[in-house]
């Protein structure tokens, strides 16, 4: 009979503790795949996505700007607060990653990993002080823009070699390394995850076999101390291996007195080595923010270079979307503080001024600006080389080209600049038939809009 088959039960919490953050990297990895020309409208799912970063919300912060987004981050960490590291345990996507690289090779965390405990919170005051200083590396080091870019950098044909140092950590050292000593969101969150309301804990009657330190992916199961530390992901590894089924999700507060402190205070040396760390960020911050070259083409919208710079996170999304792959990332010889950031060589592409690279831009680095204030640079022609001013020939190619009329002929043979309506899309430079240097080149300008 019916009645008698068993009833249905929900999955374990080992399967959506997979699923889910598989989930987030997958559809990660699905959006940024369709950012392709036409640019579909449900890719702004990544960009709200990306918003739950606190870091993402400093940026704007630091430029003297409240998005209207404000509630996705701080929602972030009111959960945080409540339960811990929410985000890293679940919804991170490159977490995502890590967590399905734990399943396949699961590893003990090494005995030597305790020592690099202490630096943790100096390591976060660096990063944070470099982005208030105006450094935009910070930001790149977070999940989604280091994600993002290093699968950018792969379908570009490069190599990701930040995203092979993350994963090659977690194979060789432990999974979750990444996340529990290198990752500015993270330590955020563990940060935060100090004075949360819930942690898993074993009460009075704990054997002590160890089952849930080996068990326990960061690390922050410790029955010694009856309590879970701020590295704890909810994964619920704990309860689901302990014999005598102990470890449960309680308010801190309203048992052991020991408990209610936990792990909220800083040590004397935690102050000492996070001052030294704010020291060594006051020094490396101009190394990292100086610009070693030349003032590049940027994509259309792009702010004044210094705030670009303090702004962009290196994601690689405006890469990504552009339709005629203008767009690359700037390479190792332009210095640190240009390296990896968007710019045009407009002789191998032009720009379409599609201006999905503002649709897409989580920083704002790239702004929303319409194509008629747009000034990317100005087309200038070289008399000495362009075929109709040296030679008397017919050509024009140039004029043809050029999607804003910017350009014209009085005379039919010889091509001026209309400076007031070029907005230098590269168009001209890219299909000038002299052969390189073009005898027409856009020239980046100091100010890249129009009043």
């Amino acid at each position: 009979m019916l009645l008698d088959k068993p009833m249905y039960k929900l999955p374990p919490l080992r399967f959506w503790r997979t699923l889910i953050p598989a989930a987030a990297l997958l559809i990660t990895i699905g959006l940024l795949s369709k950012f392709n020309y036409p640019l579909p409208d449900y890719t702004s799912i990544l960009l709200w996505y990306s918003r739950l970063d606190p870091l993402l919300l400093l940026s704007f912060l630091r430029n003297g700007e409240i998005p209207g987004w404000l509630w996705l981050p701080l929602a972030m960490l009111l959960a945080t607060l409540l339960a811990g590291r929410v985000f890293c345990g679940w919804l991170c996507p490159l977490g995502g990653l890590l967590a399905l690289l734990g399943s396949v090779r699961s590893r003990p965390i090494p005995a030597w990993v305790d020592r690099l405990k202490p630096f943790r919170v100096p390591w976060l005051l660096f990063l944070l002080a470099l982005m208030a200083w105006g450094s935009g590396w910070t930001l790149y080091l977070s999940p989604f823009h280091l994600l993002t870019e290093e699968l950018n950098r792969i379908w570009l044909g490069q190599f990701p070699w930040l995203l092979l140092a993350v994963v090659f950590s977690g194979l060789v050292i432990f999974p979750r390394f990444w996340c529990v000593y290198l990752c500015p969101t993270g330590l955020l969150f563990s940060i935060v995850s100090r004075w949360r309301l819930l942690r898993a804990k074993p009460p009075q009657g704990c054997i002590h076999c160890g089952r849930c330190e080996k068990i326990c992916p960061t690390g922050a199961a410790v029955p010694a101390a009856s309590q879970t530390t701020a590295d704890c992901l909810l994964c619920g590894r704990c309860s689901e291996k302990c014999p005598v089924d102990l470890f449960d999700f309680v308010n801190h507060r309203s048992g052991n007195p020991a408990l209610a402190a936990g792990d909220v205070g800083f040590t004397r040396r935690e102050v000492l080595r996070s001052g030294t760390a704010l020291l060594v960020a006051g020094a490396a911050a101009p190394l990292l923010m100086k610009p070693t070259a030349a003032n590049p083409l940027r994509p259309p919208g792009a702010l004044e270079e210094a705030e670009f710079l303090s702004r962009c996170s290196r994601c690689g999304r405006c890469m990504r979307v552009c339709p005629s792959k203008c767009i690359r990332p700037m390479p190792f010889s332009s210095g640190p503080a240009m390296f990896l950031t968007p710019y045009i060589i407009a002789r191998e592409a032009r720009c379409e001024l599609t201006q999905y690279c503002q649709q897409v831009c989580p920083t704002g680095a790239i702004g929303h600006l319409p194509v008629e204030k747009t000034l990317m640079g100005l087309a200038e022609i070289d008399h000495s080389r362009c075929l109709g001013w040296s030679q008397g020939k017919l050509c024009l190619l140039c004029q043809e080209q050029c999607p804003r009329h910017a350009i014209e002929s009085p005379d039919k043979i010889r091509p001026q600049v209309i400076a007031d309506l070029c907005v230098g899309c590269g168009a001209c430079e890219n299909g000038c038939p002299v052969d390189s240097p073009a005898a027409i080149v856009v020239k980046p300008q100091p100010s890249r809009s129009r009043k």
